[in-house]
């Protein structure tokens, strides 16, 4: 997504007053790197994990919308299924947690309310959300929460005799609005006394200590109650105490600490280490250092701005789901678009090496392996197919358009590890077929494309050896019964904290009218699940061998996950015998685990696929999109220092657009909606 958002402001009108060309070169036959998808059987959806975009993701819904806006299919292609970007996206306010209570998992369910904005609207452009606001919005929150507090059944006490009921939340109440009324004052004449807020604050938390304490025996609602107060009480007092109020890029001068760490340092009570939506917040960012549920990690100022900004920020609605696949919704409307303004694209390029100049200031030379070559007289690959009237990418390469063995369709052209032979190799020389480089290619690449970089600049070798990547893994199945037919009354709902590997559950029936399925096999349920997948790299099992081991232990725990877990989720789907097999959709009669090889998985272990960790201590080790160290190289990903450094589309457009301005010399952050990198 950063190589398309950067070709896009590239390539906006006038550029050829200032380029020559513009050129993309893709590995294999498809557009969208980790978000891309493509349609298989039936016509499915095949992603590469689960993709939700949060409703406070101003410049790549903006960049969806432009792109919508210039390729107005009502005009150039009025018999598709998805006309305006609207279509392609749908509010999605329910949300839940899987809370664990002793060995009992219980469902916690959840609405968040609806707005009348749109996300990516013009007027954003340039705000960001202040700490204060942060603050004020928080304690809102909070005392939201403090006001539904029941009184312990059978419960006679004086007030502040029975510390987990309505009384004590009275008396939270009342100094949290004396806080909010201090945060509106610093937000109106720009002082404060931070001596006494704090003190104020220390006292509130000392208070609800005792209280999430107490709670902890009275039953799962009253300790989630409480254990959310103490929670975003804490991280007020942090933003408090940490003097992030004054300037909201200051969330970056926490990031060197956990963020679990940071609210119990700031005075949270110990129960919320268990809570369910700390748990879904690292599942968020799939935080854990090597998959290790044991030990999660997220740098603190990071968490605390994107949970400000998920929770206090979004436009429509909190998370909004694509109608049909990324690649459908994203990348093929991106690839139309972007080739009606003149950009090339050049697929079944791998590049396999940067090489710099002899002065060692520039990239000189790309080494790029060519996997196939056209068909004689082609001198262009359309990467499209048309399903349920969609332009979208299909799940192999169209062999016609190829010069190549008709076996290729079969071989993973988009992996690091493909062992078909290329076609032929091309160097592609500074002056002649390039003068501007842009690396979008994730940084778990760069080891085997930027060696010469990394020997060369000390910067190089920080950033490759701090940012850690992690694996992840996820899986579809398409049920034939409707979920409510299953015993779950919730369709559309996406829930996280749950059992791992496969924490996160995204309920998609909005997806079943996008595909093709023949009417005897429709299915009635589309169900996503993703976690992350413990996938250490010894340097004697890289390869094909490597990918074949994950994606056959991907397949083991999703067998496993759907005997024993998903009847938590979904009743209906548990018979006599175990897990309903004869629930999935193209299974052609095959029955038992075996009819699991109907369904679709993955295993993200290639080197570009792995999912970048912000783990605390970092940020320092990013690299900015002007920052690479060479005259005529530029970064974009998820992966540099954008100013959100978490792995999600938002990052990756920012990352786009910032190297598209470095490159025409415009200030970083021209025309970014919600700018807050210092």
């Amino acid at each position: 997504m950063a190589a398309m958002a950067t070709a896009w402001r590239l390539s906006e009108p006038g550029w050829r007053d200032r380029f020559e060309s513009i050129t993309v070169y893709q590995r294999g036959w498809r557009l969208g790197g980790k978000g891309a998808s493509s349609r298989g059987a039936s016509g499915r959806i095949e992603e590469h994990g689960l993709h939700l975009w949060l409703g406070a993701y101003d410049n790549a819904f903006r960049l969806l919308r432009e792109c919508y806006g210039e390729l107005d299919r009502p005009t150039t292609d009025p018999h598709a299924r998805l006309q305006t970007w609207r279509d392609t996206m749908i509010p999605a306010p329910r949300l839940g947690l899987e809370d664990l209570d002793g060995d009992e998992w219980s469902h916690w369910l959840g609405t968040f309310s609806t707005n009348a904005q749109l996300p990516g609207d013009p007027d954003t452009e340039g705000r960001a959300l202040t700490a204060v606001e942060f603050v004020a919005r928080a304690v809102l929150l909070v005392l939201d929460f403090v006001r539904s507090v029941p009184e312990p059944a059978g419960s006679g006490e004086e007030p502040f005799d029975g510390p987990v009921g309505a009384s004590a939340a009275a008396v939270v109440a009342a100094a949290l609005g004396g806080l909010l009324e201090a945060a509106r004052r610093t937000d109106a004449t720009g002082s404060r006394d931070d001596g006494t807020l704090l003190r104020s604050m220390d006292e509130v938390l000392a208070l609800i200590r005792v209280n999430a304490g107490d709670a902890a025996g009275t039953g799962p609602e009253l300790r989630r109650t409480w254990g959310l107060i103490s929670l975003i009480t804490s991280v007020v007092r942090g933003i408090l105490a940490d003097d992030i109020i004054s300037d909201p890029s200051s969330f970056r001068a926490v990031n060197d600490e956990d963020f679990l760490e940071w609210v119990l340092r700031h005075g949270a009570a110990p129960a919320v280490a268990d809570l369910a939506i700390v748990r879904g917040l690292y599942d968020l960012v799939f935080g854990y250092e090597d998959a290790d549920p044991k030990r999660p990690r997220f740098a603190a100022g990071l968490a605390a701005f994107l949970s400000g900004k998920m929770l206090f920020d979004y436009k429509g609605a909190i998370f909004w789901k694509m109608t049909a696949g990324m690649g459908d919704v994203v990348f093929a409307p991106l690839y139309e678009v972007l080739l009606r303004r003149g950009v090339s694209f050049e697929f079944f390029h791998r590049i396999d090496g940067l090489h710099l100049s002899a002065d060692r200031t520039a990239i000189d030379s790309i080494s790029v392996g060519r996997q196939v070559t056209l068909s004689p007289g082609r001198t262009r690959y359309d990467p499209l197919v048309r399903v349920r009237d969609l332009p979208c990418f299909p799940d192999r390469p169209r062999t016609d358009q190829l010069d190549a063995d008709p076996a290729v369709a079969d071989q993973p052209l988009e992996s690091h590890w493909c062992s078909w032979p290329d076609a032929d190799t091309r160097t592609l020389r500074r002056g002649e077929d390039f003068d501007t480089v842009v690396l979008a290619i994730p940084v778990g690449m760069a080891p085997l494309l930027c060696r010469e970089l990394i020997d060369d600049r000390p910067q190089w070798r920080d950033m490759v050896d701090h940012l850690a990547t992690v694996a992840t893994q996820s899986f579809q199945v398409w049920l034939r019964e409707d979920e409510p037919s299953l015993g779950w009354d919730r369709p559309g709902v996406t829930i996280s904290a749950y059992e791992q590997p496969f924490s996160t559950w995204a309920s998609m029936p909005q997806l079943i009218d996008a595909e093709g399925w023949p009417a005897e096999d429709r299915p009635g349920t589309i169900a996503y699940f993703c976690g992350a997948l413990d996938a250490t790299w010894p340097d004697d099992a890289r390869g094909p061998e490597y990918a074949r081991r994950y994606r056959d232990h991907t397949r083991r725990e999703a067998v496993g996950f759907l005997e024993r877990h998903l009847r938590r989720l979904i009743p209906g789907v548990e018979g006599p015998d175990g897990f309903r097999w004869d629930l999935l959709c193209g299974r052609d009669g095959r029955d038992g685990p075996e009819a699991f090889d109907s369904q679709y998985w993955s295993a993200n272990v290639d080197p570009s696929d792995r999912y970048v960790l912000s783990l605390p201590g970092t940020d320092r080790y990013r690299l900015r999109s002007d920052e690479s160290g060479y005259d005529n190289l530029f970064l974009a990903g998820d992966w540099t220092d954008s100013g959100m450094n978490a792995g999600c589309i938002e990052s990756a457009v920012l990352s786009g657009l910032q190297a598209a301005n470095a490159v025409v010399g415009r200030p970083r952050a021209h025309r970014i909606a919600g700018y807050y990198l210092p």
